[in-house]
């Protein structure tokens, strides 16, 4: 059995070092090349493949920081000098990859709270009175459409309303009319 393995190691090594065939140095150093020049390709592709993500909020140095293109948000994070003492550090998905371009705003614990007071009013039906339409305002009881158009005047003259209780100062909308549908309105 030695025997035959030897004689086919033999033939083997006889045959690259032929005339016809390139011999056994010559196919190896073209292969380690041909390897170096995949190596080095990947490099410059990786090299390449960066990106710009833009972090702002609640970190200790916002910016736009250049990442590696197979970065994550908490390493933007760390470069950004990690969360400020306000951040709501559970609203942000740390794992998330970045691309090109991307904004990462880390929020407040009081910016996270308002915006889950925001979408339980929307659940509940209430809307915001400074950019609701005359549509929305007309399905408030007892808001019509020319209650409806005078809110929606009354915003363009004075500007957004400050608390739902200014609605008030509309014509035609005194407390009795606000005790309705203030449950279904906010003001942002």
């Amino acid at each position: 059995m030695f025997t035959v393995i030897t004689c086919l190691m033999t033939a083997v090594f006889a045959a690259c070092g032929t005339k016809d065939g390139p011999g056994l140095s010559l196919l190896l150093e073209e292969q380690g090349s041909q390897s170096v020049e995949a190596e080095s390709a990947a490099v410059s592709i990786q090299e390449a493949e960066t990106a710009f993500v833009h972090i702002c909020g609640e970190v200790v140095y916002p910016g736009v920081y250049e990442v590696d293109g197979d970065s994550r948000i908490c390493d933007v994070l760390l470069l950004a000098g990690g969360f400020t003492r306000q951040a709501d550090e559970s609203s942000v998905n740390l794992a998330e990859a970045v691309h090109d371009g991307m904004q990462v705003v880390i929020p407040s614990y009081a910016e996270t709270k308002e915006e889950k007071e925001r979408l339980e009013r929307e659940k509940a039906g209430a809307f915001n009175i400074n950019t609701a339409s005359a549509a929305q305002l007309c399905s408030l009881p007892g808001i019509g459409e020319s209650r409806a158009a005078a809110i929606v005047a009354y915003r363009e003259e004075h500007g957004y309303f400050r608390s739902p209780e200014e609605l008030m100062q509309v014509s035609g909308i005194k407390e009795g009319m606000y005790e309705k549908i203030k449950d279904r309105i906010y003001v942002e």
